[in-house]
């Protein structure tokens, strides 16, 4: 299976996210920036995604989501 990914503003939630979308165009993964909380959330709404396209999924969220909406930097660790 070939997997994609794009950015979605959510305003509702108050954040931006990257999905992570099957051959079907539906969204199987997320990595969600919620502005309001500072918080980074993976969520899968799928089963047997495989592992390196998770790997990938956080690897640019991580890189390309950068900071948030008040330029707080996103976290590296919890502590």
């Amino acid at each position: 299976m070939i997997y994609r990914m794009q950015f979605a503003s959510d305003v509702i939630r108050d954040g931006m996210g990257l999905e992570l979308i099957d051959e079907s165009n539906t969204v199987v993964a997320e990595v969600f920036r919620n502005d309001s909380t500072h918080e980074l959330v993976f969520s899968a709404f799928t089963e047997n995604i495989p592992f390196i396209e998770i790997e990938k999924l956080v690897s640019v969220a991580r890189h390309d989501l950068q900071t948030f909406e008040d330029g707080t930097v996103l976290p590296m660790k919890k502590e």
